[in-house]
């Protein structure tokens, strides 16, 4: 008598079995606890909000003096 292991039958890593991982408009991953902005359907990061500002937006930061 064989018995297949079920680990192997049902391979448990398949990628196409994991859940996909939600990621803000530069890549990165968003967990359950990390803080975002929606601009236009485009999710950012907190992180990511300075570089998204600059870089797509035009913004320019400055320090008062």
């Amino acid at each position: 008598m064989n018995i297949e292991n079920p680990m192997v039958l049902n391979n448990w890593h398949d990628k196409t079995s994991e859940p996909e991982m939600k990621k803000d408009f530069f890549g990165d991953i968003i967990t359950p606890t990390d803080d975002y902005v929606i601009d236009s359907g485009e999710v950012i990061l907190r992180d990511n909000l300075e570089r998204y500002l600059k870089e797509q937006l035009g913004f320019e930061f400055q320090t008062g003096q």
